[in-house]
């Protein structure tokens, strides 16, 4: 039952027991949050608790207040009986412990009108027994001077009757700390007096100290352990002023009676918050208004509310974590002797497999496996037969590439003898052969002609097509004819045999180097760009025609101009102009026009086309090439022939092409052994000093012309690379021995002792060297 791998899978899975554990793992998250959310419930409770007990005493004290404010208006409205009225005070104020004391003041001249002051002033003695004090009669005693009658007094009116007082000392009475509630005594409308009651502070802070909640559990209240870092605040929010404070960190003292703007925690979105932080921990407040203005708020440390709560998660987290350990433990036990080893053998073949070596996998248990290692033995075999095909297949790619790119010319400059003209052109493929193509060759002793073509398609078939049309435009190019006819002729025989539906878009131009008369053919493809001498580049305005191949005797339409000295054809396919970028951009005609007229003073063709293909790798940033890219450019320069210029990468491997390039120019010159001598000394040091130190292990280029004006020859030798002035360096001494001079220096001191005249310059990022070598 149990041999195969499938139920050995299912067997563990089920030991693993993960989706159980990761339930788990959710129930005990949403069991603290609910627990959590009951346990501030019921802190919430027991605080409403305190804070009733509170809104339950100022309330009883201002119903005293209001007791003794309707005792002196029946005083004051009947026989004003003193005995009586006392007795009636004293009555009050057994009634209700929780008072200090208070009293009944009337207005100035009210009661009696030959007595400015008259009043009821009781006090609760030593003997907790009422007891009236007759100095408040004196007039020592000004009661109507005191702040808790000035403040009291100001805010009642017939709407508000009652009021309450700033905590104040009280030095003549009872030398504590009081504050006092009071209640208008009217006479009609007329306030004719005050019935206060007052409130010891200091057991309001009894009071409020005595207020700590119990720790809870979850289904006992544990007894003796307060919340001990919990403190509270009792104010009036009205009136802004604080009544008790139990802040552990400062003196409460000294806040009693002032704004609650020096608590610095309150805030009056203090019930709106989860926490706040004071001192580094965290409290959850609570926030009571009580009924008559006053404000409770008690904060609880959030550790301690919640401290048997962590304790219970964490014994759940650990015991999760302990069956976390031993579950994975006993499954790697079971699928390391049952899978983990098979697929271990498995392995070690097929790693033997890769290496070459000839194995066949023998494995019987578990069925499972010995049919995997049936099919990888039949998926041995079929790998090396794919894999002969495939070498097979490679290797007649790459005689194909190599036979496409040995069919374009490749070898540059094309014409050297051509004084009148330079073309450079290049290919790159977007797989290992490409439909795209270019080609250059006389037709005649002045008519050259060259092209730029993109068939359609990609691959090995757009590359045979490819080769087919390349054929035949060579062939009928030598037929002597019109263009005018040379396209018809062309397009009519690609046409006639062109069952697969291929298609060419083609740029053909044919120049006469010697009056710069110039034919263009456009069959479909992209315009390309002309600049002239001291102009910029733009597109030609040309037709497009058909694309070749499509069908026959099509009129073609002839574009005809006359180059001058100077004029510069840049000619290109359309993997230019739709190279991507990692945003799927396209680089666009607008950034090639920007970018040619950026680098209009390049009037090397080949310079100019080298900076195009790494604007374009800067562009596509790596990003795989689409389409075959190629580029041709045609400077026309018949006016510029005693000048010539080289331009290659900056390589010591190109030095003897170089050296050749230049001696096929001075061997025309009829110089002299000397002369000869002394340029071959010059380009050699300068030359070798560029391709070593210029760009410092990057690929760079260098560009050199020569030229003979009158009896001077002019070497002007150019780079991109590292500023550096030749010329600044100091001469190496020449007395030392050789073991004692310092290296370097040398081969710039032999080429400033050997020039007539040497100038370095720095221009466009460029390094400019110029060398003037006198003939006689």
């Amino acid at each position: 039952m149990f041999k195969s791998i499938r139920s050995k899978i299912f067997i563990s899975m089920l030991l693993m027991l993960a989706i159980l554990m990761s339930a788990f793992l959710c129930y005990t998250y949403i069991f603290r949050s609910k627990t959590r959310l009951l346990i501030l419930k019921h802190y919430s409770l027991s605080i409403n608790t305190f804070s009733q007990q509170l809104d339950k005493q100022s309330i009883l004290l201002e119903e005293n207040s209001k007791d003794l404010a309707l005792l002196a208006s029946l005083f004051y409205k009947t026989d004003k009986s003193i005995p009586l009225t006392k007795r009636a005070i004293t009555k009050i104020f057994e009634n209700h412990n929780n008072t200090i004391g208070g009293g009944i003041w009337f207005e100035p001249y009210t009661v009696y009108k030959d007595k400015k002051r008259f009043c009821f002033f009781a006090y609760r003695n030593n003997d907790n027994k009422i007891a009236f004090d007759e100095r408040a009669l004196s007039e020592e005693y000004n009661y109507h001077g005191k702040s808790w009658y000035k403040e009291i007094k100001s805010q009642i009116t017939k709407e508000k009757v009652t009021a309450w007082s700033h905590p104040y000392f009280e030095k003549e009475g009872s030398d504590s700390m009081l504050i006092t509630v009071g209640t208008g005594i009217f006479d009609n409308d007329k306030l004719i007096g005050i019935a206060t009651v007052d409130w010891k502070v200091s057991s309001i802070f009894d009071e409020i100290l005595q207020m700590k909640p119990l720790q809870k559990g979850f289904n006992y209240y544990e007894t003796n352990k307060e919340i001990k870092d919990s403190f509270a605040l009792f104010a009036s929010k009205t009136d802004d002023f604080i009544i008790a404070y139990t802040d552990p960190y400062i003196n409460n003292v000294d806040l009693i009676g002032k704004s609650l703007k020096h608590i610095p925690w309150y805030s009056e979105r203090l019930n709106k918050l989860t926490y706040l932080t004071y001192y580094g921990k965290k409290y959850v407040p609570y926030v009571k208004q009580l009924d008559n203005g006053m404000i409770f708020i008690m904060c609880l440390p959030k550790n301690e509310i919640f401290n048997e709560l962590s304790k219970f998660i964490l014994q759940i987290l650990f015991l999760i974590s302990l069956f976390a350990i031993l579950i994975p433990g006993l499954l790697y036990l079971g699928l390391n002797r049952y899978i983990i080893n098979p697929i271990d053998k498995l392995t070690n073949i097929a790693k033997k497999i890769g290496n070459g070596e000839d194995i066949e996998i023998k494995i019987a248990k578990p069925e499972e496996f010995a049919q995997l290692a049936s099919t990888f033995n039949k998926m041995t075999n079929d790998i090396k037969q794919n894999t002969i095909e495939r070498e097979r297949i490679n290797s007649e790619l790459s005689i194909a590439k190599q036979i496409q790119e040995s069919s374009l010319p490749n070898v540059f400059p094309a014409f050297p003898n051509n004084k009148e003209f330079d073309i450079y052109a290049s290919m790159e493929p977007a797989k290992e052969v490409g439909g795209d193509f270019y080609d250059f060759y006389f037709i005649d002793d002045d008519n050259l002609m060259f092209l730029i073509a993109d068939v359609s398609g990609k691959g090995v078939p757009a590359a045979l097509f490819m080769m087919t049309v390349k054929t035949h435009i060579n062939n009928m190019s030598y037929l002597g004819c019109s263009p005018e006819n040379l396209i018809s002729a062309i397009n009519n025989k690609i046409s006639k045999n062109n069952k697969q539906g291929y298609f060419v878009t083609m740029l053909i131009v044919i120049v006469n180097i010697r009056t710069g008369e110039t034919s263009i053919i456009n069959c479909g493809h992209n315009l390309p760009l002309l600049k002239h001498k001291d102009g910029e580049y733009e597109f030609m305005k040309l037709k497009a025609n058909i694309p070749i191949g499509l069908f026959e005797n099509f009129d073609f339409q002839i574009y005809k101009t006359k180059l001058t000295d100077g004029d510069m054809l840049y000619m290109y396919t359309d993997g230019v102009t739709e190279a991507l970028d990692i945003n799927e951009k396209m680089y666009g005609e607008t950034s090639l026009i920007n970018f040619l007229n950026q680098n209009k003073d390049i009037f090397n063709i080949k310079e100019l086309i080298f900076k195009m293909k790494h604007e374009l790798k800067e562009f596509t940033n790596s990003v795989p090439q689409s389409d075959d890219i190629t580029m041709l450019g045609f400077n026309y320069m018949p006016l510029n022939v005693n000048q010539n210029t080289y331009f290659d990468f900056a390589s010591i491997d190109n030095y003897n092409n170089f050296y050749k390039w230049i001696h096929d120019i001075i061997d025309t010159w009829n110089l002299s052994d000397e002369i000869i001598n002394k340029i071959d000394l010059c380009i050699e040091e300068i030359y070798l000093n560029i391709s070593s130190y210029a760009y410092k292990n990057k690929t760079g280029y260098i560009e050199v012309k020569i030229s003979r004006i009158d009896d001077k020859i002019i070497l002007k030798f150019t780079d991109s690379g590292f500023p550096y002035n030749p010329l600044e360096k100091p001469d190496p001494d020449i007395t030392l021995a050789p073991e004692d001079r310092q290296l370097g220096g040398l081969g710039v001191y032999m080429v400033k002792n050997t020039a007539n005249e040497i100038n370095y310059e720095r221009i466009n990022d460029k390094n400019i060297l110029t060398i003037v070598i006198n003939c006689i």
